[in-house]
């Protein structure tokens, strides 16, 4: 990481960013923290508070806080067009008052090393919905490189509307910092959120080099969102996220189809250690476990892992879900265990090869944890002889989950949306879980239906 972060820094005196400001900010930068990104930057172009860099004609693009003052409230434009590569570093918005990056035209870096760098940002958002009528607006494929990088603390960080395509051997994403965490700010990333990615034969979505190391938590993130990415096409990918030292990861409202389907690797699609929130995903015919989360706390007070209204259909090996930790996650005084809540989940067809268990969960040792499986849907289970799958010495409390034969059984109207009829069992079979609605958003009742579906 070192060499990368010379090199960075090495094409600052000759790579400039310099752009035509359309109108300067006059006062004080404006705060409004109702308001979204989107709607934050449509305000700012209304009002003619933006610049445009770079002049998409295959240059180095350097946008660099320490080099030059960019204010919140100007929107930073990048022209669209090829780029050798993007660097971004060193900015600082503020609460409600972010800086906005975004596309003007399709910026392409396909090919060769290109890449986008970043590090040391906070209150920043970069964003590739800029125009209307492009979906995503900056597009990566067929790189020799990870293709963006994110390098040092990162703080109320966002990045959207991206595309990668054609890069199976590749990483999209990587994320890497050094720090270790000591509780104070600076020590940790926080609020890191990536959303709104679309994946096409793409290797790796995004890898973290973090741990815990003797005692040492290093790479420490907290409130890493990942949502609404769309990754399909992968046949031996493996693990499409692997990240570590995370507090109150929230991933959400993603799409992944065909996965690993040439792997005969042990995998797990997303490899989540620490603890948070995994919930209304759906993901079919694919190999591997779709979510290993492997749990501890930072702290002494233990968090929960929740795990719920996934849809999981079609795997050829594995059960949907595994939930584990191990030994050298736990240091008194710094580390504990995590619990785990695995609920209203819809789950059939596992384990299609039927050489090993196709349940629900996979349940191993929390080192101390507890873990309570229930509202659970389940169909077409191969090797299991329940919902979930006891695998260590850890037996989890168990209720009001359903297993059918066949999804016809289960009153499933199709294997597409996974929509209950009005006549089935699972409607209103449930007990109370803590959350309101299911995976499309309708209201659950106090009495819940079994399921990801209401």
């Amino acid at each position: 990481m070192t060499s990368i972060l010379i090199s960075i820094l090495a094409t600052l005196a000759t790579c400039t960013g310099d752009g035509d400001i359309q109108q300067q900010s006059t006062g004080s930068d404006s705060i409004n923290e109702h308001r979204s990104d989107s709607e934050l930057a449509a305000d700012k172009e209304e009002a003619g508070k933006f610049i445009v860099l770079g002049t998409g004609e295959g240059e180095h693009l350097v946008i660099d806080g320490a080099e030059r003052h960019f204010s919140c409230d100007t929107l930073i434009k990048i022209k669209g067009g090829t780029y050798a590569m993007i660097d971004i570093l060193n900015l600082e918005g503020r609460e409600g008052c972010p800086i906005i990056i975004e596309n003007e035209g399709l910026v392409d870096m396909t090919g060769g090393d290109k890449a986008m760098r970043m590090m040391d940002l906070s209150h920043v958002v970069v964003t590739g919905n800029g125009v209307p009528t492009i979906d995503k607006g900056f597009i990566f494929g067929k790189t020799r490189q990870a293709a963006v990088q994110l390098y040092g603390v990162l703080n109320d960080f966002k990045l959207s509307y991206f595309s990668f395509k054609d890069m199976l051997d590749g990483k999209a994403i990587i994320c890497e910092h050094e720090e270790e965490y000591n509780g104070r700010e600076g020590s940790y990333s926080n609020k890191v959120t990536f959303s709104h990615i679309t994946c096409d034969r793409v290797g790796v979505l995004l890898n973290g080099d973090a741990g815990v190391d003797g005692g040492k938590v290093m790479g420490m993130i907290k409130n890493l969102e990942i949502a609404y990415v769309d990754y399909r096409n992968s046949p031996y990918v493996g693990s499409i996220v692997w990240m570590s030292n995370l507090e109150d990861y929230n991933v959400h409202h993603n799409t992944i189809t065909d996965v690993n389907s040439s792997s005969k690797l042990h995998n797990g699609i997303f490899v989540l250690m620490g603890n948070g929130k995994f919930h209304n995903n759906m993901v079919t015919n694919h190999q591997g476990n779709v979510l290993r989360a492997w749990g501890y706390t930072v702290g002494s007070t233990p968090k929960d892992i929740q795990i719920y209204n996934n849809i999981v259909y079609n795997s050829f090996k594995y059960s949907a879900f595994e939930v584990q930790s191990f030994d050298y996650y736990i240091h008194p005084g710094k580390t504990t265990y995590a619990n785990a809540q695995v609920f209203n989940n819809t789950c059939g067809k596992m384990n299609t090869s039927q050489d090993w268990v196709g349940a629900v969960v996979d349940v191993y040792s929390l080192q101390g944890g507890s873990c309570d499986v229930y509202n659970n849907l389940a169909f077409e289970l191969v090797n299991a002889e329940d919902v979930w799958n006891q695998q260590a010495d850890l037996i989890p409390t168990a209720s009001h989950n359903l297993y059918f034969n066949t999804p016809q059984e289960a009153g499933i109207v199709d294997e597409k949306e996974f929509k209950l009829s009005a006549d089935s069992k699972a409607k209103q079979a449930g007990r109370p879980a803590p959350v309101t609605e299911d995976f499309y958003g309708h209201k659950r009742a106090g009495t819940p239906s079994v399921g990801a579906v209401e």
